[in-house]
């Protein structure tokens, strides 16, 4: 079983986004402390990154230990996370060994796909956040552990817990400081500014040099879905990196998948001008300024004063940018 270290810090989440700007300040307040943090998010979305960043701006002196629990063996629950003593079981190595649980003493456990944990070990698990102490498979001993544990998951734990899937008591114990990660799609501020960042971090890897991004690759960016979230937008500008040797990335530069959506979406939509600002830029600018006021009827007023234009000019570009309202 893989355990990933902490590789990533606080400035490494790069962001323009009021929402993952209040997620980087609430990580500097809660991470000095001890309790539990439960990290919710679609796949891709950094939850891995913002975990190590929390790890790191903790001043915590032990390790921090990531663990897929997706990707624990059947059968090796148990050894894995709380560890062995000399002949716990055939094949055990002769002078037992610490689990994941021992090896985070004093640093970080970071349970990533903690839903994934299955219903007999929530108990155990539940037992070392309460008490403090681990029993190794095989061993009587009570070894006292000091680790503050980071969970993330993509799916919805409270209705696993009403289903019945998922411990209630271990759910609240995981949830005390919940960090709802929004997936890109919701942060369009980002998607650009990201993507210049990627462009940037691969094209120094590379020794190519880019000069950005075309106008309409852009506009494709901001249309797009993003179901990958910033993995995928990062998968994607590496690709372009890699096959191009300079210029402008265009649609063409994207791998094949993304390539036929951005030409079906090319088919569809012409390149728009809207009261002097590319299609694009406006299209930024208003979600900008939603985001900051936010989609109720009061948001929409606050911002299409921002904007200078009246409430029903608002209306009409959002529904010139095919943004819902």
């Amino acid at each position: 079983m893989a355990v990933r270290q902490a590789k990533y810090f606080l400035e490494d989440i790069k962001t323009v986004n009021p929402d993952m700007q209040k997620i980087k300040a609430m990580i500097q307040r809660v991470a000095p402390s001890e309790a539990t943090v439960l990290i919710i998010g679609e796949s891709g979305v950094g939850k891995e990154l913002i975990a190590s960043g929390l790890h790191n701006e903790s001043g915590r002196p032990g390790e921090f230990v990531a663990v897929n629990c997706a990707a624990v063996p059947d059968g090796l629950w148990e050894s894995e996370f709380f560890g062995y003593e000399e002949g716990a079981f055939t094949g055990a190595c002769r002078k037992g060994k610490a689990g994941i649980v021992e090896r985070a003493h004093m640093g970080t456990l970071f349970l990533d796909e903690v839903a994934e944990i299955p219903w007999p070990l929530q108990a155990k698990l539940l037992r070392v956040l309460q008490e403090k102490e681990v029993t190794r498979v095989g061993g009587h001993r009570r070894r006292q552990v000091d680790v503050r544990v980071v969970a993330a998951t993509n799916r919805d734990l409270a209705s696993m817990v009403e289903k019945g899937a998922f411990r209630r008591d271990l759910y609240y114990r995981l949830s005390v400081i919940p960090i709802l990660v929004p997936p890109l799609r919701d942060r369009p501020d980002d998607i650009l500014y990201l993507g210049e960042y990627f462009l940037r971090y691969y094209e120094g890897k590379s020794g190519k040099k880019f000069a950005g991004f075309t106008n309409r690759l852009k506009r494709f960016f901001l249309s797009y879905n993003w179901p990958g979230n910033v993995r995928e937008l990062a998968n994607c500008i590496e690709f372009a990196v890699s096959l191009e040797d300079g210029g402008r990335i265009d649609l063409d530069s994207l791998p094949h998948p993304l390539k036929e959506v951005a030409r079906e979406w090319q088919e569809r939509n012409k390149p728009e001008k809207c009261n002097g600002y590319n299609d694009y830029e406006e299209k930024l600018k208003i979600l900008r300024v939603l985001n900051k006021h936010g989609w109720t009827v009061e948001g929409k007023k606050k911002a299409a004063r921002e904007l200078g234009i009246s409430l029903a000019t608002l209306y009409r570009r959002l529904k010139i940018h095919n943004i819902c309202f």
